[in-house]
């Protein structure tokens, strides 16, 4: 597996702000002695490194990681909260309810992790926009920071509807104005969005291609985000003509085994179009070594739960006990979705057994429950100690593993061109074979029905389920059937968080009946 592209040295002219608020002023952390901006302005390595900087906010737990995935999960039809009762799990116990309120405290951390990564942006592109480096690298880098940017505001506006616009690094005696303390319409935010991918798929290179580096976007990821944008807006024409780039590129194509898409083995991978790159990174502190990951507590949260003893396989010994706090675990409903001989329902979920042991692929052994306590886990975050790749605190570190999260793959890319092919009269049927082929499964019709139920097999466990239930508008019939009340009219988005409205003196309005 590539290692770690965005080292935590590379941090580079932080913009502080939005940390707690955009109320805050927007200040420049000094790059402890590494970086000034006068060289990013003229120098292509230094520009380079900044925009590893932004690449950097992708870390966060609340950007891509685990608590993105707990809330496009955990609120649908294919995941519960998990792990033992008395553990609130992220707040996924009122996420997996719909009891969650403006106080809810995941809410204000997906807020500011997005917020920080978009301003990081902002204050890259400030810079960026006025080097002297080659038009062409000077353009690329701006395309990447622009794309990080989209990804960052399209979590933010399928979580929150429409959310403050934030394109430039303001002055700090501008920032408490209105225009920075009030919300613009999901409409605008999407116009952002689409703005900053097109940019991106004209000046990223294709992958492989010459200033293509591995884990960083390209121009098949820029295409491909705004295909998947562009089905959100239903902009058929446009997500159909995107994603048939991507497939016409000839830089992708379905990796061979579906389970081990989502192992060490599989990274950046054929099918990867574009994923998080993770790794480790010792810092020497006042105390020792500290060891961090970008993907910290991914795996471990969601891990198996429960008393283990130790483990010896291929000459490494595991005395860590358990793999995890058991979160954000798949649902007896979706177990029970896959049809029989798909091969996904495996490489998705472990089953455990109350009167037999579980191996999982690498050789780790699982006890019985209720020695490990949950009934299901999600395979696609779990991390081997023993076949993979350690912290660099060893392989008791649970919290470090160095998983790269997958973002888009290419299997999405053909159902995105499948969906948007039934609204105009192309063929559906091909993409939506191919999914299916690798997946073990005959080819079956291509309704826009078949489409959404292969994605969320597809796609389950992988942070989306719940924004697509939204987007095809059958949030509320499936959830309500569970059990669940979701209301129509509310829970379509989450609320905006109270700190956040607190802190922009009410101007932030909140979203309707919460």
């Amino acid at each position: 597996m590539k290692k770690t592209l965005y080292i935590l040295s590379l941090i580079l002219f932080v913009s502080a702000t939005l940390i707690t608020s955009c109320k805050r002023s927007f200040l420049d952390v000094p790059p402890q002695g590494q970086l000034t901006q006068e060289q990013a302005l003229i120098d292509p390595v230094a520009a380079d490194k900044l925009v590893g900087g932004v690449y950097n906010t992708l870390y966060l737990q609340g950007t891509v990681g685990l608590k993105f995935a707990i809330v496009g999960d955990v609120t649908s039809d294919n995941s519960d909260k998990g792990s033992v009762d008395s553990d609130p799990g992220f707040d996924g116990i009122f996420l997996d309810a719909f009891t969650y309120t403006p106080n809810t405290a995941i809410f204000n951390d997906l807020w500011n992790d997005n917020y920080f990564g978009i301003s990081r942006a902002n204050k890259a592109l400030g810079i960026l926009n006025s080097s002297t480096i080659d038009e062409t690298t000077k353009n690329r880098l701006i395309g990447e920071v622009r794309f990080i940017r989209a990804l960052l505001y399209f979590n933010l506006v399928r979580e929150f509807g429409g959310v403050i616009k934030l394109v430039d690094a303001p002055d700090p005696t501008q920032a408490n104005g209105d225009a920075y303390q009030t919300k613009s319409t999901a409409a605008e935010i999407y116009q952002v969005i689409v703005d900053d991918l097109k940019f991106g798929a004209d000046n990223l290179p294709l992958k492989g291609e010459s200033g293509a580096v591995v884990g960083r976007a390209t121009k098949g990821a820029a295409q491909g985000l705004l295909s998947k944008v562009y089905l959100y807006q239903e902009n058929w024409q446009g997500a159909y003509d995107m994603s048939l780039a991507v497939m016409n590129s000839n830089k992708y194509d379905l990796g061979g085994n579906y389970a081990e898409v989502f192992r060490e083995v599989g990274a950046n991978n054929i099918e990867s179009v574009f994923e998080v790159q993770t790794g480790n990174f010792a810092t020497q502190t006042t105390t020792g070594i500290s060891c961090d990951a970008i993907s910290k507590n991914y795996s471990n949260f969601q891990g198996p739960r429960g008393t283990f003893g130790s483990q010896t396989v291929n000459g490494k010994t595991y005395t860590g006990g358990d793999l995890g706090f058991g979160l954000n675990t798949p649902s007896a409903n979706l177990a029970a979705a896959y049809p029989t001989g798909d091969v996904r329902r495996a490489g998705t979920i472990i089953f455990t057994s109350a009167t037999a042991t579980t191996t999982l692929w690498d050789g780790f052994v699982l006890p019985t429950r209720p020695s490990v306590v949950n009934e299901r886990y999600n395979y696609k975050g779990y991390h081997s100690p023993f076949l993979e790749s350690n912290s660099c605190n060893g392989i008791n570190d649970k919290d470090n593993k160095p998983k790269n999260i997958r973002i888009l793959r290419f299997a999405e890319v053909l159902l995105i061109n499948a969906e948007a092919a039934t609204h105009v009269g192309q063929d559906a049927s091909s993409p939506l074979r191919r999914v299916r082929s690798r997946a073990g499964l005959t080819t079956i019709s291509a309704t826009v029905a078949d489409i959404w139920n292969e994605r969320r097999l597809e796609l389950a466990m992988e942070g989306d389920r719940f924004f697509d239930l939204v987007r095809t508008k059958q949030a509320s019939a499936v959830m309500n059937a569970l059990g669940k009340p979701f209301i129509t009219g509310k829970h379509e988005v989450f609320p905006i968080p109270q700190q956040q409205r607190d802190l922009s003196g009410g101007r932030l309005v909140q979203n309707p009946n919460y």
